[in-house]
C-alpha cells in the first residue's frame, strides 16, 4: 500500500518506452541477425509482443531483469523467413501489438488467426484492417466485424501480389501509420502514408537508425518500397517512458513541497503534451541533460511544486501528442482555478476502456465538479478534491495509476478496486511511487 500523502522528492528512472520497446521486438523481423536491445519495457503490454515474435521464429533471450532494466538479445531469420503460428499470435491487452503485426503478416505466404483479451477484443481494427485489404490482404472476422479475433491471411498466401498504396489516412494514428509502412517494407511499388495531423514518429526515427531506406517528404508523409534483403542487425538503447513519468510529473506539480528530478526521459515532440501542458498551468517544469539517444530526444525532466496552477483547454489539435496521459492530466484540473477543459479526445472511448466516462464518474465521485461531453469534458476548479469514494479501474491500467495519484491529493482516502492491472505498462509503479514520497 502506498504510503500517507505528503510530497515527492528525489530522482527516479522510469522504465523504458513501451512504445520503442513493442517496434523493437517486431522491426528486428526485417533484420537477420543478433540484435541488442538494452532497456526495454517490462510492460505485461511488451512481453505480449516478445511472444508473439517468438513464435513467429525470432529467438528473443532476456537477461538482467530486475524489474526495470531488461536487455534482449533478437535473433533474426529476416522477415522472408518467418513461419506460421500454428496456435495463433496472442495479443494481450496490447492494441499496439495486434495491429503492428497485422502489417507486419499482410506480406506473409501463410494466414494465422490473431487474438487478444476481452478488453482488446472490444477495441475498433478496421482502421488499420481496411487500409490492408486495399493491398491485397484478406482477413476474416471470427465473432464480432471489426474486432478480434480475427485471421488475416497475407497477400501471398492466395498467391496475390502485396500491392504498394498510396493512403491519406483519416485518424491520426502512429499505430496504423506504422503498420501500413511495414507491409508496405514487403509490397511492389511505393507506399506512401500521410497522416493528418502530427504523432509520435518513433517509427521513422527507428527506421532511420536501423538502416530502414525510407523517404520523408514532411512530418506528416512518409514512404517506403520493398527490402530486397534483411537489414543487418541493431543496437538499441531505450529511452525511459514519458507515458510512465506522467504521473509523478502531475503528482509533483500538485503536492507543495515536491521536487523531483525524472531520469533520461523520452521527449519526443509527438510525446510532450504533459510538458507544455504544465507549463501553460504554470508549473515549474525544465529539461536539464537534453541530447539524443539512438535517434530518440532525452533529457532529465525536472519538476517542482510552484503553488496552484491555472486552467487550460486542450483540444484536438495536441491531443494526440498525450492521448493517454488524458486520465492523469484530469487531476490537475480539479485544483486550478479557473476550468480546465478537455476536448476533441473522442479516441479515449476505445481504449482499454471508456476513458472519458470512467474519469469523469470517479473525479465526481470525489468531489469534483466535473461535466463530461461527447469527446471530451470540462472541470471547474475547487481549492480540493475531498475522495472518500470508490475508484473504478475497469482493469485499465492508466485509470489505476491515476486513482493512485489521486489518492494523493485527496482529503480523505479512496478505494481503488484493483491495482493488479498495473503491470500492463508498469509493474513496479506503486514501488517507485513510494520510493519518492515523503510524509
Amino acid at each position: 500500500m502506498l504510503k500517507p500523502t505528503g510530497k515527492l522528492l528525489g530522482e527516479l528512472k522510469v522504465p523504458g518506452d513501451k512504445s520503442i520497446t513493442h517496434r523493437a521486438f517486431i522491426f528486428a523481423a526485417f533484420t537477420k541477425g543478433i540484435s541488442e536491445v538494452d532497456n526495454l519495457s517490462p510492460a505485461a503490454d511488451c512481453y505480449s509482443t516478445l511472444e508473439c515474435m517468438r513464435m513467429l521464429g525470432l529467438d528473443i533471450q532476456l537477461s538482467d531483469a530486475d524489474g526495470q532494466s531488461v536487455k534482449a538479445l533478437v535473433k533474426s531469420p529476416g522477415h522472408t523467413a518467418l513461419h506460421p503460428a500454428q496456435l495463433g499470435l496472442f495479443a494481450g491487452n496490447s492494441g499496439t501489438t495486434i495491429r503492428l503485426l497485422s502489417g507486419l503478416l499482410a506480406g506473409q505466404p501463410f494466414k494465422v488467426k490473431l487474438d487478444g483479451d476481452e478488453s482488446l477484443r472490444s477495441r475498433p481494427m478496421k482502421r488499420v484492417i481496411e487500409p490492408l485489404n486495399s493491398m491485397n490482404v484478406c482477413v476474416a472476422w471470427l465473432a464480432k466485424e471489426g474486432h478480434a479475433p480475427f485471421v488475416i491471411e497475407g497477400a501471398p498466401a492466395n498467391n496475390l501480389e502485396l500491392k504498394a498504396h498510396k493512403f491519406k489516412l483519416q485518424v491520426a494514428s502512429a499505430q496504423v501509420q506504422t503498420a501500413l509502412l511495414l507491409a508496405g517494407l514487403q509490397a511492389e511499388g511505393k507506399t506512401t502514408v500521410e497522416l493528418p495531423a502530427p504523432v509520435r514518429d518513433h517509427t521513422v526515427r527507428l527506421f532511420r537508425h536501423i538502416g530502414v531506406p525510407m523517404l520523408v517528404d514532411d512530418p506528416l508523409t512518409t514512404a517506403v518500397q520493398k527490402l530486397d534483403e534483411p537489414l543487418p542487425p541493431f543496437k538499441l538503447n531505450v529511452v525511459a517512458d514519458i507515458s510512465s513519468a506522467t504521473f509523478f510529473m502531475v503528482a509533483a506539480a500538485l503536492l507543495p513541497g515536491s521536487d523531483i528530478k525524472l531520469l533520461s526521459v523520452g521527449v519526443n515532440k509527438g510525446r510532450r503534451l504533459v510538458i507544455d501542458v504544465l507549463k501553460e498551468m504554470g508549473a515549474d517544469v525544465q529539461l536539464e541533460n537534453e541530447m539524443e539517444c539512438d535517434g530518440e530526444p532525452v533529457a532529465d525532466v525536472v519538476v517542482r511544486y510552484n503553488g496552484r496552477l491555472r486552467g487550460v483547454t486542450i483540444d484536438g489539435g495536441n491531443i494526440a501528442a498525450g492521448i493517454d496521459e488524458i486520465p492523469a492530466l484530469s487531476l490537475l484540473g480539479c485544483l486550478v482555478d479557473g476550468k480546465f477543459v478537455v476536448s476533441g479526445a473522442s479516441e479515449l472511448r476505445v481504449k482499454e476502456s471508456d476513458r472519458l466516462s470512467a474519469m469523469v464518474a470517479n473525479l465526481k465521485a470525489a468531489g469534483a465538479n466535473i461535466n463530461e461531453k461527447p469527446d471530451g469534458f470540462e472541470i471547474e476548479g475547487h481549492k480540493h478534491l475531498k475522495g472518500a469514494s470508490i475508484w473504478q479501474t475497469f482493469g485499465d491500467h492508466r485509470l489505476a495509476m491515476t486513482g493512485l495519484i489521486a489518492n494523493l491529493i485527496c482529503q480523505e482516502p479512496l478505494a481503488i478496486d484493483d491495482t493488479l492491472c498495473i503491470a500492463v505498462s508498469y509493474p513496479t509503479f506503486i514501488e517507485d511511487l513510494n520510493r519518492l514520497l515523503i510524509v
